[in-house]
């Protein structure tokens, strides 16, 4: 029996992004993994090649394609595996990913029984998608200074500083918060992570295993799609934000929330001071 669900979210039309990441899941030293993906999109917006492949591993790797809108929750909640996990498209993790984050998730629950998700350090890495081609510009570290242990709530004041594709998550810990949040949409993770921490404690592996891929294009199709429709995502992120605030009877939650969004402006308030210091130079 798989022990591990990993959920890709797809985008359709980005069918060389997918090949890469099933291939990062498939070359996974830990084989106790079944595989699903999410597609973003109606499926009938899948490319004849994407549908073809889809159906030729299905049988082969135990792999399921969950429609546009379908219920993630009812999906997870029915699943027999132990653990869950998510990876977009255009990332990628480490061979030894799984095996690694599983192991310590295990052996630190043992300690720490409020431990019900972990995440790795992640490493950014800039590339270019063009005609067939994905060339990578540069790697770096992205979150490395997370320090091993609990995550500290001050840490998630800073949105994105824990890609998806580097958390994961024991089942019946998760179930229960995702569907209140919109899995479809590209802000989905940030809201949700802030629901699952204020109920849930999550440790940090100090090992770079995830790879955040960011593409300098700005086409639509291989393009980062929170940088191209930036506006868009954040006006949904925010009001995903405000829903939780009125819906909150979690203290926690509300206080948390209250946090964000007081380092989020002052952010913004640094940035507009920075902004005005350059334009006078």
């Amino acid at each position: 029996m798989e022990k591990i669900l990993t959920i890709v979210r797809h985008k359709p039309g980005r069918f060389r992004f997918l090949l890469r990441a099933l291939h990062s899941v498939y070359n996974q030293t830990s084989k106790e993994v079944k595989v699903a993906i999410y597609c973003m999109g109606a499926e009938q917006d899948l490319s004849k090649d994407e549908y073809s492949y889809i159906n030729t591993i299905q049988e082969k790797y135990n792999l399921s394609l969950i429609p546009f809108n379908q219920d993630v929750s009812e999906i997870i909640k029915k699943s027999d595996c132990e653990y869950i996990c998510f990876l977009d498209d255009d990332d990628t993790w480490a061979p030894e990913y799984l095996s690694r984050i599983s192991s310590t998730l295990t052996a630190t629950r043992l300690k720490y029984p409020s431990i019900n998700a972990i995440a790795c350090h992640s490493n950014k890495v800039v590339e270019v998608a063009e005609r067939n081609r994905i060339i990578i510009n540069t790697t770096s570290p992205w979150n490395h200074y997370l320090a091993v242990g609990p995550l500290s709530f001050d840490v998630i004041h800073y949105k994105n500083s824990l890609p998806i594709s580097s958390c994961f998550f024991v089942k019946n810990s998760i179930f229960n918060i995702i569907n209140k949040h919109n899995f479809s949409s590209p802000s989905f993770f940030w809201p949700f992570l802030i629901d699952y921490l204020s109920q849930n404690d999550l440790w940090i592996l100090p090992e770079p295993l995830a790879f955040y891929h960011f593409r300098e294009n700005t086409d639509f199709k291989y393009g980062n799609f929170t940088e191209i429709n930036r506006e868009e995502c954040e006006i949904d992120y925010r009001l995903m934000i405000n829903n939780m605030m009125r819906d909150s009877k979690n203290s926690t939650l509300l206080n948390t929330l209250l946090s964000n969004l007081t380092n989020s402006n002052m952010v913004y308030k640094l940035s507009n001071i920075e902004n005005k210091l350059n334009e006078r130079k």
